[in-house]
């Protein structure tokens, strides 16, 4: 996907641009500047003075905003220093999750500390709001720090990068990516290492009684799964052990749920040497019937 970080504009902290389509802008605009103006060569061109700006363009362009790096190096002490202004606005996606930011080997979980939590505390922050809630999303960089920026030899990015499964109907095109940026508002996706596959996933039920099952695939054993929730302060869990599965497995699990008290809910699956994959979570008020698979 095309993407810029850091555009000029000051957010706090990095952030990312990803676009739906080609767009175009200037990270400055001149008194009386209009907001748009028509090149001849590259056509419609936008004049960015500021953050106002820029999130208009993001709302008319369709475009999305995402922290790459939350909590860290230039991004120390955001998003929650913007909670109520800049990172509250409609078309600020959420977050980055990649390997880089804090792995410890004591830890069950991929980044385990330095992404989950802040991916829960996010979604407390805003669920009593009327708003899209906030998401994590996977990235990668494929850089070279020996003369040009590009993709080494040695920058095995397959390997290596944690990835986005996005709930699609089609495969966009190059000059049309809405589809992938839609998705990705709707929170229509989940995140993986690789090794682990959420391939369906919906909670059913309304009230107090509901039911999650999710289609689970993975390659070394798994460790457990669990079902994370939040009542817009705290957050808690439950963790069901899948030890007892072979590796090379599939399974779909069925999970009673009582919402009471609860707000939110999401799932992911584990494995054994803390690779992972989690969906985005989901409000629970008034829900029905809510999926997200690949």
């Amino acid at each position: 996907m095309p993407n810029k970080e850091n555009i000029g504009i000051d957010l706090g902290g990095h952030h990312d641009l990803m676009v739906s389509k080609p767009v175009y802008w200037l990270a400055r605009r001149e008194p009386g500047e209009p907001l748009v103006t028509d090149h001849p060569k590259y056509g419609k061109v936008y004049h960015l003075g500021g953050t106002e700006d820029m999130f208009e363009m993001t709302r008319r362009e369709n475009l999305i905003v995402n922290m790459p790096h939350p909590r860290s190096k230039g991004s120390t002490g955001y998003p929650e220093a913007m909670r109520d202004t800049h990172f509250a606005q409609p078309t600020y996606e959420g977050v980055g999750y990649r390997w880089g930011m804090g792995i410890d080997g004591s830890e069950a979980r991929l980044c385990e500390y330095r992404c989950l939590g802040l991916f829960d505390e996010m979604t407390n922050w805003y669920v009593d709001r009327d708003m899209p809630l906030k998401h994590m999303q996977a990235i990668s960089e494929s850089r070279s720090d020996i003369g040009e920026r590009g993709k080494p030899p040695y920058d095995a990015t397959y390997a290596n990068g944690p990835v986005n499964y996005l709930k699609l109907d089609r495969l966009p095109s190059v000059d049309d990516m809405s589809p992938i940026i839609n998705a990705m508002k709707r929170g229509d996706y989940f995140v993986s290492s690789g090794e682990v596959l959420i391939s369906s996933y919906v909670v059913q039920g309304s009230g107090d009684q509901r039911t999650i099952t999710a289609e689970v695939e993975w390659t070394f054993p798994l460790n457990f799964v669990e079902v994370v929730w939040g009542d817009g302060k705290t957050t808690d869990r439950q963790i069901i052990p899948a030890t007892d599965l072979p590796p090379f497995g599939k399974k779909t699990f069925t999970i009673p749920f009582n919402a009471a008290g609860k707000k939110w809910v999401r799932f992911a699956a584990w494995d054994v040497a803390t690779n992972g994959a989690f969906v985005q979570p989901i409000r629970l008020q008034n829900v029905t019937t809510t999926s997200a698979g690949r």
